[in-house]
C-alpha cells in the first residue's frame, strides 16, 4: 500500500511544476541543414543508382571505361558528322565490328529481317538455293548442300569457297549480307562464282522453295535406311516413330545416313542419341573455361532400337549436331561408322534476342564426346572408310575458257574421268587433250543436244557438271557399298 501512495505523490509533484524550457533555432541554420540533408540524399541516391547499374551491367571498371568511349564516339558521329547519319546503322556497324573481331565463323549479329531468315532455316522452309554457308578466315565457305536442292543439283560441294554473287565480289562483306544476296524470289536465278582447289567456276541456279524434310526412310532388302537431312524440331521424334514402324515390319538392321547434314539443334541430337543410349548416360560434354557440364540422356533407350544393328554413314559435309550424335554412338559402341571423315565442328552457339527482334548468335562453349574427344578442326574418322568414286570429288573445271585439241593440263584429266564415268569411251586419263577425248566430247554433245564442236566450252561444261550430279544422285555408290557389307 505505502509504496503505491508514494509513487502517486511523486507523479503529482512533477505534474504540478510548469516547464519553462524553449528551443531557439535560427531560420537560416534550419534552411542550411535542410539543403545539406537534400544534397547528401541526392549524392547517396546517385551513388547507389550507379552501383546498381554497374552491378546489373556485369562490367568491371576497365570495361565500363571502354563502353563509355564507344558511347562517346557514337554520340559524336551522330551529332557532329558533316553528313546525316543513321543511329540504327551506326549501332549495327558497332555490333558487327565487335562480332567480326572474334574471328569466329559461327558468331553472327542479325537484324530483325535477318533473324526471320534464321528462324526459317531452323524450321526448315525458305526460298533459296539450299546451301549452308559459313564465314571462315574472311572467306565464305559452303558447309553442306542440302539433298535434292538447286545447290546439290548444280554440283556445289562442302568446302567450296564463294567468291562472287552475280558477278560481284563479296570480299569483306558479312555473312548475313551475302545470304541475303543469294536468297530471293522463287523462280529467279542466281550465279555464284566458287573456288575449289584454286580453280574458279561459275554456277547458275534457279531459286526454289526449300523444304528440308528432316527424316526420310527407304528400305533396301532387309536394311532400313534413315536419311537425316538436318536436326530440326521433332527430328528425334520422327526417327523414333520410323524405327518403331520398321521394327514392326521385321527390319533388324538400319543405316542412319548423315552425309551432308550440317547439324542444327543440339537438343535434338541428344534426344536422337537417347533412342539408342540408356538413361543417365552422357551424350555430350559442354566446356567453358574450366567448367564442364555433362548433358545426359533423360529417358530409357527404345526397346526396339536395342534389337537392331546400327550403321552410321558420314562424309565431309556431316557437321555439328551430326558429329555430336555420331561421337556418342561411337563412344558407346552403339554403331559402326562408315564413309569418310566428318567436317569437324566442335563448338556450340547460343542466341540472345533483343527488344527490336535483332538476334546475336555467338559461340559460348566447346563440346567433347562422352570419352572427352575434341573433334573441332579434326572431324570424326569412320571405323570403315568407304571412298566416293573419283568422279564425285573432281575439281571444278573453270568455265571461262574453252579447251581443245592439243591442250595439256589437269583439267583435261578431269574431263576424261568424268566422261568415262558417264559411259563415254576415253583411251587414257592423262592431261593431254587428244583425239580420243575430242571424239568423246563430240558424242557427249550429240547426246545432250549441244553443238557438236569437239571442244569443251562453257555450255558443255555446265551440262557435264549437271550429268555427273544426276549420276551421283541416281547411283549412290557409297551407300551401295555399305549395304553390301552389312546385308
Amino acid at each position: 500500500m505505502s509504496e503505491d501512495n508514494n509513487l502517486n505523490n511523486q507523479q503529482k509533484e512533477h505534474q504540478s511544476q510548469p516547464s519553462h524550457k524553449k528551443i531557439h533555432f535560427k531560420r537560416r541554420n534550419f534552411i542550411l541543414l535542410l539543403l545539406l540533408t537534400i544534397l547528401i540524399t541526392v549524392i547517396l541516391t546517385a551513388f547507389l543508382t550507379m552501383a546498381v547499374l554497374n552491378w546489373k551491367s556485369g562490367l568491371n571498371k576497365d570495361q565500363r571505361a571502354e563502353m563509355k568511349k564507344i558511347e562517346n564516339v557514337y554520340k559524336t558521329l551522330n551529332d557532329d558528322y558533316y553528313k546525316k547519319t543513321s543511329s540504327e546503322k551506326l549501332s549495327n556497324a558497332a555490333i558487327n565490328g565487335m562480332v567480326k573481331e572474334l574471328g569466329d565463323p559461327y558468331s553472327d549479329y542479325m537484324t530483325k529481317n535477318e533473324t526471320k531468315s534464321f528462324n526459317e532455316d531452323v524450321s526448315g522452309d525458305f526460298v533459296g538455293i539450299g546451301a549452308e554457308m559459313q564465314q571462315k578466315h574472311n572467306k565464305i565457305e559452303i558447309t553442306s548442300p542440302m539433298k535434292h536442292s538447286p545447290a546439290e543439283k548444280a554440283g556445289l560441294q562442302p568446302k567450296d569457297v564463294v567468291k562472287k554473287v552475280n558477278g560481284k565480289s563479296i570480299k569483306g562483306q558479312p555473312l548475313e549480307a551475302i545470304v541475303k544476296k543469294v536468297r530471293g524470289k522463287k523462280g529467279t536465278k542466281v550465279t555464284l562464282t566458287v573456288e575449289r582447289a584454286h580453280h574458279e567456276h561459275e554456277v547458275t541456279m534457279k531459286r526454289d522453295t526449300i523444304h528440308v524434310k528432316s527424316v526420310e526412310y527407304e528400305k533396301h532388302k532387309n536394311v532400313g535406311v534413315f536419311t537425316i537431312n538436318k536436326f530440326q524440331n521433332s527430328t528425334a521424334g520422327e526417327l523414333k516413330s520410323g524405327i518403331l514402324k520398321a521394327h514392326k515390319k521385321g527390319v533388324r538392321k538400319i543405316v542412319i545416313d548423315l552425309r551432308n547434314n550440317p547439324g542444327g539443334l543440339l537438343d535434338e541430337a541428344v534426344k536422337m542419341a537417347n533412342i539408342f543410349i540408356d538413361k543417365g548416360k552422357t551424350v555430350v560434354q559442354l566446356q567453358k573455361g574450366d567448367h564442364k557440364e555433362q548433358i545426359k540422356t533423360s529417358n530409357d533407350a527404345l526397346k526396339e532400337a536395342k534389337d537392331m544393328d546400327v550403321a552410321i554413314l558420314v562424309n565431309k559435309g556431316s557437321a555439328s549436331a551430326s558429329e555430336v550424335f555420331t561421337g556418342a554412338m561411337k563412344d558407346y559402341n552403339k554403331a559402326d561408322v562408315y564413309g569418310s571423315k566428318t567436317f569437324g565442328k566442335g563448338i556450340v552457339q547460343t542466341t540472345k534476342e533483343f527488344g527490336d527482334k535483332a538476334l546475336l548468335k555467338y559461340t559460348n562453349m566447346k563440346w567433347l564426346t562422352p570419352k572427352s574427344h575434341y573433334i573441332h578442326g579434326k572431324g570424326i574418322k569412320p571405323d570403315v572408310k568407304i571412298s566416293e568414286p573419283a568422279y564425285q570429288s573432281l575439281t571444278v573445271i573453270p568455265n571461262d575458257k574453252t579447251y581443245q585439241l592439243g591442250d595439256n593440263n589437269k583439267n583435261v584429266k578431269t574431263m576424261k574421268v568424268g566422261l568415262s564415268a558417264l559411259g563415254f569411251k576415253v583411251d587414257d586419263q592423262s592431261n593431254e587433250f587428244n583425239h580420243s577425248l575430242k571424239n568423246a566430247i563430240t558424242s557427249f554433245q550429240k547426246e545432250n543436244n549441244l553443238q557438236e564442236t569437239g571442244t569443251f566450252n562453257k555450255k558443255t561444261n555446265e551440262k557435264f557438271t549437271e550429268q555427273l550430279v544426276k549420276k551421283a544422285n541416281k547411283n549412290d555408290t557409297v551407300l551401295n557399298k555399305l549395304l553390301k557389307k552389312i546385308q
